[in-house]
């Protein structure tokens, strides 16, 4: 039976399931555990982190998020099972879920419920899924991706207990990890690793001389060398000379590198202390841009960057050794100049004669795209192929280990283990291949901890060659890991990958194993109506560019798994990477006849969505987790929901991307419930929705205040009523006759959640004063003087039919870690000036000239002295402020101070001539730090 008619046979007839306060009603659409996914993300238990360990992808969803999704999706709509839910998502109480399972058992008394996440990347949501055992369905387009659903909730919850042993010695030092009751599969996993590493480390000996203690050198620090333009010696380019930097607690001095030239050619030192050389390949003081220096002091010609990239793309880069590091006693690490032998081994693989791997060559040849300098940046450098991006040693080794994962294979069906357990084994020593290529291509730089002055415990590893979740790095200097111990090296990430699956058995005890194949999420391989929840996590637009920066990864996959996993890694695209043609993204750079573009994936999410409609029951509910900082965005998502045919009911926000993934880019992701849309929906009137939104949106706002929702959550979550009303009609019509867009709503759905506050000031309404001031006031509210993130910044804008593009320095200023609300001096005032801008001029003008400054502020923005809207603001600014902050205290004394104000005001009024321009103001008060 395929994995299409077991899902299909599992499923039970249509119908609505028994259960619930209406038919076919869920937790979801009323109700969300948001506090618990928020407290839960940041924990070992809710964080997803253990379980991101078993396989590098590059969505991050926590698995409190991902459990509650599952549970609210499937549960009926029911008071009594909030506090298990928020139970089993805040702790995975054990007892809690078990019931839970049980009520879920009796929603659907015909059969298991089908549970299917489309985009199912590393398989958190099919995992949680799972686990409550139901039947869990995942579909990616990435064979990566699916892979590593399999490795996380297929293989681990299977019994292999009936499996022969494996023909392979226990490692003498891991006795503890064989004792009675740990599982078969943490076992045989850990055999495989070791067998693997020990195979590697025998092949590619010849290139790495041991030491004198016999044992491999930990790592090695490599340089590209491009030829002087000035002088045509050749030298290294090196981004930094720190190799350890001191710590006083163990009187350890630290160590840098050294440059020393002699005539026409140059070989590295390495010294006791801090460096006493710049680096070759740095800024200048005082310049913005690194360029290269040549180290010979009779040139010192230095080089633009663009002109070394051209070096590189005609060619001219060489890679050289600078230095070897060492661990002492197996904890300490230091480096040391590479002896000749060690330079002469790194020089002389070959690469040409090695026997080919899956019938593919040996070395990656597959060619980087055109149009991924951002994603895959070493291409910027002149680097083609994906087999370019580490050195022919490296290579080297990274062919051994592919290889010897195949022979082990190989072995463990010979001894009569099944060829499924021997590809799942295989699976997961392959997964190690991914762990170690993010820590080494030529982006892997040496990470140095500590600081300069030795304050700072001073240990050593290499760096993630990742960075902005899915930005393939590039450096100049780099570092290798060698085939023995030490960070990055294969016993090094084997443990972690070990601990991950550990923690997934342990925690899996009662699940089903879950079902993942490959798959386009615009034609699922699903019958009609056979699926009773689809909850997923769909790509986030612009963000990852998941496939292009994957393929990295799918390049060494397919040479180690492309005969034990043909339906995966044995049919690519025409360049011989993965086929991207249904990718449903927003790819970055400017690539010629790029396909992927807004257009695009706006209409094949929708196609997607409507695969969704086509394969769940009647009664099914579609639950979407998606984060995105633009509000565009969010627009292309929901209007692609609602032109599948789906009604949103309900949004819930929560704020899971820092504490998962420790990128602030966006903070919150919401939880989106539908519903397939009713048939035969009327037609509406522009006001008449406007009416039902708005109060919708309120009453739903003051449940939100009782169940204790932050407002800037409220916020988000204001989408989902708000598109339940837009959903229920087939077009609303506007007075022209035109179509109400979309747009119209989800403004409208933030506003409504703004007025339900009730905000006043002084008594005056908040919503008569102009829209840059309500905006400015209601986010001093929010967020004081706090940065906020861009994403957030965007919804709050978009309240008021404001874009952030035009709010940036009148009213806001923007730094790394976000946005500040201004409090300092406007740049310029005048008639046309916010409330709030007036009122910032004030208090910078007091500073200035007391009452007469102020007063000329007044009659320079022709306002009133007796402006109730202005004075509101002065008192709203100083009592969100501290008394001690020095806004608060000039506009205190404003207060103090209003009558002889009005009386100065009134008179330079009286004496301006009138067409006067309008004053630019050069105001003292120093801007605020960002």
């Amino acid at each position: 039976m395929t994995a299409i008619e077991q899902v299909s046979s599992a499923s039970t007839p249509p119908g609505a399931p028994s259960g619930g306060d209406d038919m076919g009603s869920r937790l979801i659409d009323r109700w969300f555990p948001c506090a618990s996914v928020d407290a839960a993300v940041g924990t070992p238990a809710g964080s997803g982190l253990s379980e991101k360990a078993l396989f590098t992808w590059f969505a991050s969803r926590p698995i409190a998020q991902a459990r509650a999704a599952v549970l609210t999706a499937l549960l009926p709509n029911q008071a009594t099972h909030h506090g298990d839910v928020q139970k089993a998502v805040e702790s995975g109480d054990a007892e809690a879920q078990q019931r839970l399972r049980k009520a879920i058992s009796a929603q659907y008394p015909s059969g298991r419920p089908v549970v299917l996440d489309m985009f199912s990347g590393r398989g958190i949501i099919p995992l949680e899924a799972a686990r409550l055992g139901v039947t869990a369905v995942g579909t990616d387009l990435s064979p990566v991706a699916t892979l590593a659903g399999r490795l996380l909730a297929d293989y681990p919850l299977r019994d292999w207990s009936a499996e022969p042993d494996l023909p392979f010695k226990q490692p003498p030092a891991d006795e503890a990890l064989f004792d009675e009751g740990v599982p078969r599969l943490l076992k045989d996993v850990r055999l495989v690793m070791a067998e693997v590493g020990s195979r590697v480390a025998e092949a590619v000996s010849p290139l790495y001389p041991r030491n004198n203690a016999g044992a491999f050198p930990w790592a090695h620090l490599w340089a590209v060398t491009i030829p002087c333009d000035h002088c045509g010696r050749r030298f290294p380019l090196i981004g930094s000379m720190v190799l350890r930097h001191p710590y006083r607690r163990t009187e350890d001095n630290g160590q840098a590198l050294h440059l020393v030239v002699d005539q026409d050619t140059w070989h590295t030192e390495v010294i006791e202390g801090p460096p006493i050389q710049k680096p070759t390949f740095a800024a200048a003081v005082g310049k913005k841009g690194k360029s290269a220096r040549c180290p010979f002091p009779t040139c010192g010609h230095a080089h633009t960057l663009e002109s070394v990239k051209r070096m590189g793309q005609a060619g001219q880069y060489r890679d050289a050794l600078l230095a070897v590091g060492e661990e002492i006693a197996g904890v300490r690490k230091i480096f040391r100049p590479p002896t000749g032998q060690e330079i002469d081994a790194a020089a002389s693989v070959d690469l040409s004669g090695l026997p080919p791997l899956s019938g593919l060559r040996a070395a990656p040849d597959e060619p980087i795209p055109a149009g991924n300098q951002d994603t895959v940046r070493a291409s910027a450098y002149g680097y083609r192929t994906y087999g370019d991006l580490m050195n022919p040693r490296q290579t080297a080794k990274f062919v051994a280990t592919a290889r010897a994962i195949q022979e082990v294979a190989a072995d463990c069906i010979a001894a009569g283990v099944s060829t499924e357990y021997a590809t799942a084994l295989a699976g997961y020593a392959a997964a190690n291949l991914p762990r170690q290529l993010r820590l080494a291509t030529r982006g892997a730089k040496l990470r140095t901890h500590g600081k300069p002055d030795g304050t700072a415990q001073n240990r050593v590893k290499v760096a993630d060659v990742f960075s902005d979740q899915s930005k393939v790095s590039f450096n100049f200097d780099y570092l290798e890991a060698g085939p023995g111990t030490g960070p990055g090296t294969w016993s090094s990430v084997s443990e972690s990958g070990l601990n991950a699956l550990k923690k997934v058995l342990t925690e899996s005890p009662a699940g089903r194993p879950g079902r993942f194949r490959r798959a386009s999420a615009v034609t699922l391989p699903f019958r009609d109506g056979t699926v009773d929840a689809v909850v997923t996590d769909p790509p986030y637009y612009n963000m990852i560019d998941y496939a292009d920066a994957s393929d990295l990864f799918y390049v060494w996959l397919r040479r180690t798994l492309r005969e034990l996993m043909p339906d995966l890694f044995d049919h690519s695209g025409r360049d011989g990477l993965q086929d991207k043609a249904d990718e449903i993204i927003v790819k970055r750079g400017n690539a010629p006849g790029e396909h992927r573009t807004r257009d695009f994936y706006e209409q094949m999410l929708s196609r997607a969505f409507g695969e969704a409609r086509r394969v769940l029951r009647p009664d099914g509910h579609l639950v979407v987790v998606f984060g995105h900082s633009d509000p565009d965005a969010w627009r292309r998502l929901l209007g692609a929901l609602h032109d599948a045919g789906f009604v949103v009911t309900s949004s819930w926000p929560s704020r899971t991307e820092t504490a998962a993934t420790g990128v602030a880019s966006i903070k919150v992701t919401v939880t989106i419930g539908c519903r397939v849309a009713a048939p035969n929906r009327p037609a509406a009137t522009a006001a008449q929705v406007d009416r039902e939104v708005t109060e919708r949106v309120k009453a739903a706002a003051r449940e939100w205040d009782r169940d204790g929702l932050a407002l800037t959550d409220q916020l988000m979550a204001a989408y989902g009523p708000a598109m339940e009303i837009y959903g229920r009609y087939i077009k609303i019509l506007k007075p022209d006759g035109s179509r109400a867009e979309l747009d119209r709503y989800l403004t409208l759905a933030r506003t409504a959640v703004r007025d339900a506050t009730a905000l006043k000031l002084d008594e005056l309404p908040l919503e008569t004063f102009d829209a840059p001031t309500r905006f400015a006031v209601f986010w001093q509210r929010l967020y004081a003087r706090s940065d906020v993130p861009k994403g957030e910044a965007r919804f709050l804008a978009q309240a008021d039919n404001l874009r952030l593009e035009d709010l940036r320095g009148a009213l806001l200023t923007e730094s790394k870690s976000g946005y500040r609300l201004r409090l300092d001096a406007p740049d310029t005032i005048g008639e046309q000036s916010s409330a709030f801008e007036v009122v910032r001029a004030m208090a910078a003008a007091w500073d200035q000239n007391a009452t007469e400054g102020v007063a000329t502020v007044l009659a320079d923005c022709e306002r009133q002295p007796t402006d109730a809207h202005l004075w509101a603001v002065v008192g709203e600014i100083v009592a969100q402020l501290p008394p001690s902050d020095q806004v608060a205290k000039a506009l205190t004394a404003v207060q103090r101070n209003a009558s002889t104000i009005t009386s100065l005001a009134h008179r330079a009024a009286t004496a301006s001539a009138p067409g006067e321009p309008i004053v630019q103001l050069a105001l003292s008060l120093p801007d605020e730090e960002s």
